[in-house]
C-alpha cells in the first residue's frame, strides 16, 4: 500500500508527487501523460513554432525526477477512486488496482470546444484555449475571443494590450454592471458582439478568420490571425463526485491547504478552480502534498503504523 496516490499529470499533480517523494512518502502518480492542458505547441504562419509555458523550467525539473524514478509513476487513466475502510482504492482502465492511505486529485478541467467546422485542424495553428500561454504571440494582430463571463472578459482585456484589434464574441449578454465589462466598453481596440454564435473557423493551414452569426441573424466574416476560446470549463471531478463536496459548478471544494471534505483526500489545480497559471498550480500541488504529509504524520501518530514499518 502506498502512502499517497496522486491522480493527474499536469503541473499540480507533478509538483505534488515530487514534493511527497522528497518528504519520503511512498508515492505513486497515475496519469495518461505529462503536462495536462498546458503543454501544446503554437505554430503561426509568420513565426517559428513556439511553446510558451510560464514556470516550464521549474516544472521540467520536477518531471525529470519522475522520469528517473519509474517505480513511482504509472501511465494510465483512472476510472475509479473510492474510500475503503481506512484507506483508498484506485482502479485504472487496464484493470490495475492500487491502494493508498491518502489521495491527491489533480485531474484538471476540460475546455469546452466550439464544435464547429475548422476548429479541430487549426488548434495550435492560431486557435488556442489559453491566453496565458499564447497571448503574447499575437502582438499587433487581429484576434477573436469567444466567451461571455469573467475568463473571456479578462482574456479580451489582456489581449488588448498586445493585439491591434480584439473582437469579443459573447454567446450571451454581458452583465452590464460588471466592472470588467465597463472597462471593455471603454477600451478602444475592443469590439463586442453580444448574443453571437460562431459558425466556422476559417483557414487552410493557419487561422485566417472566423464566421459568426449575430443576434439579429446577420452573418459576419471577420479576418483574424488568432482565436481564443474562453467558454466555461468543466472540472474533471467525476471520480470523487459521490463522496467529496463539490461547488455548484462541479469543482472540488478545498480548504486553504488543499484538503477536501473527506479526510485523507486533497485536491489541487484546475479541478478546484480555473486559473490556467502553471506557477499557481505548482504552488497548489506543493501545498496539497505538504498537507497530505501532515495528515499522514498525525494518522501514524494515532495508529503507530506507516509504510516504513
Amino acid at each position: 500500500m502506498y502512502d499517497l496516490i496522486v491522480i493527474g499529470g499536469g503541473p499540480a499533480g507533478i509538483t505534488a508527487a515530487v514534493t511527497a517523494i522528497n518528504r519520503r512518502l511512498e508515492t505513486l502518480i497515475i496519469a495518461e501523460r505529462w503536462g495536462g492542458q498546458t503543454t501544446y505547441m503554437m505554430e503561426l504562419e509568420d513565426a517559428e513554432p513556439h511553446q510558451v509555458i510560464t514556470g516550464e523550467e521549474l516544472l521540467s525539473q520536477f518531471r525529470q525526477q519522475l522520469d528517473y524514478l519509474d517505480f513511482c509513476r504509472h501511465y494510465d487513466r483512472v476510472v475509479q477512486a473510492l474510500p475503503v475502510e481506512d484507506h483508498f482504492s484506485v482502479v485504472t482502465v487496464d484493470g490495475d488496482r492500487f491502494e493508498a492511505q491518502s489521495l491527491i486529485i489533480a485531474t484538471g478541467a476540460k475546455p469546452q470546444r466550439l464544435n464547429v467546422p475548422g476548429e479541430e485542424p487549426l488548434v495550435g495553428r492560431g486557435l488556442s484555449y489559453s491566453v496565458v500561454t499564447h497571448g503574447s504571440l499575437f502582438l499587433g494582430k487581429e484576434v477573436a475571443v469567444i466567451g461571455t463571463y469573467r475568463r473571456a472578459q479578462l482574456a479580451a482585456l489582456e489581449l488588448a494590450q498586445h493585439a491591434h484589434q480584439v473582437y469579443l464574441f459573447a454567446p450571451e449578454l454581458l452583465p452590464p454592471d460588471w466592472p470588467l465589462v465597463k472597462t471593455l466598453r471603454r477600451t478602444p481596440n475592443v469590439s463586442i458582439y453580444e448574443g453571437a454564435t460562431v459558425r466556422e473557423v476559417r483557414g487552410e493551414r493557419f487561422v485566417e478568420g472566423i464566421a459568426v452569426e449575430t443576434v439579429d441573424g446577420a452573418l459576419l466574416d471577420v479576418p483574424v490571425k488568432g482565436i481564443f476560446v474562453k467558454l466555461p470549463r468543466k472540472a474533471n471531478s467525476d471520480l470523487v463526485r459521490d463522496w467529496v463536496d463539490l461547488d455548484e459548478e462541479g469543482r472540488i471544494t478545498v480548504g486553504l491547504y488543499g484538503a477536501t471534505s473527506y479526510p485523507g483526500t486533497f485536491a489541487a489545480g484546475d479541478v478546484t478552480h480555473i486559473s490556467e497559471q502553471v506557477l499557481v498550480h505548482i504552488g497548489e500541488g506543493a501545498k496539497a502534498a505538504i498537507e497530505a504529509h501532515s495528515y499522514l504524520l498525525a494518522k501514524w501518530g494515532e495508529t503507530g503504523n506507516s509504510s516504513d514499518e
